[in-house]
């Protein structure tokens, strides 16, 4: 038949590009998910030094005022993850027997903790929404292949040429072999311009798995660095029973203070950052 080995060179050429993007997808996915569990281990250590500055006693103002600060971006995320999880939750009760069985052919395994990874690592890309919690876990989960429910943006996740779902339709037609009775020339270069397609979104991802394994490296430095002042300050507070006015006389603990805040806030800003882009 005319065009056929071209036809099915062109289509192994599509399986071996999706085979390498699939692959590099899920390396996305396994670093996303080290950056949660190191998020949220630094939000309990964020926790617990911001009590400990909340516990000062006769702070001056401009104290108070960066505690403040520091509070909003504590809060920004776990108002975030909440709203992240609740609708990975309701979405999971709602889902339909279609969409059950197409999250157990997907390549990669939904779980909520997978979800919330996606939906707090990367950008969303509104389309006119207002970018929440609610959005993210519904563009983490379509772009995970575990919900059709995604509705009113995107993720800013590789370069966006597959859309949310990646190249899963596809698949699914060579798999039934819809093309089977189609035009060998016109299929192979389908197949070609597809395969062309995902080897660029494969160095698009592979540069995104190098992004977030940066921002992992600085969320570990982050809760190792306030875990160790942490350490140095708390038994000195004691010392001068928790007040500013007292501590003031102690320049070195003045500075380590300082130094505390500082890195706080900035520990703060870490958990909200994401890949893809400024939020």
């Amino acid at each position: 038949m005319l065009n056929r080995k071209f036809r099915e060179d062109s289509i192994e050429t599509y399986k071996q590009a999706e085979r390498a993007y699939e692959t590099a997808k899920t390396d996305v996915v396994k670093a996303s998910e080290e950056l949660f569990g190191e998020r949220i281990q630094l939000k309990s250590i964020i926790g617990v030094n911001w009590d400990v500055i909340n516990q000062l006693k006769n702070k001056p103002i401009e104290m108070e005022l960066e505690v403040e600060k520091i509070e909003i971006e504590y809060r920004r995320f776990d108002t975030f993850l909440l709203e992240v999880q609740t609708e990975i939750a309701a979405t999971q009760k709602m889902v339909s027997t279609a969409e059950a069985i197409a999250m157990s052919a997907a390549t990669i395994s939904m779980t909520p903790t997978t979800a919330a990874a996606i939906a707090t690592t990367f950008r969303t890309v509104s389309t006119g929404a207002a970018i929440s919690g609610s959005l993210a876990a519904n563009a983490s989960m379509a772009w995970l292949g575990g919900s059709a429910l995604a509705t009113g943006g995107g993720l800013a996740v590789g370069s966006g040429l597959m859309g949310l779902a990646g190249p899963v339709g596809w698949s699914i037609l060579i798999a039934a072999g819809v093309f089977q009775n189609g035009k060998n020339k016109k299929i192979g270069r389908e197949a070609l311009e597809k395969a062309t397609a995902l080897k660029k979104e494969r160095v698009s991802l592979k540069g995104n798995e190098r992004e977030i394994s940066e921002l992992s490296k600085l969320t570990v430095q982050s809760r190792v660095g306030l875990n160790r002042l942490l350490n140095e300050i708390e038994p000195k507070l004691d010392a001068y029973g928790w007040d500013m006015r007292r501590i003031d006389q102690d320049q070195d603990l003045l500075e380590r203070i300082g130094v505390l805040i500082n890195t706080l806030g900035s520990a703060a800003k870490l958990l909200n950052k994401k890949v893809g882009g400024a939020v």
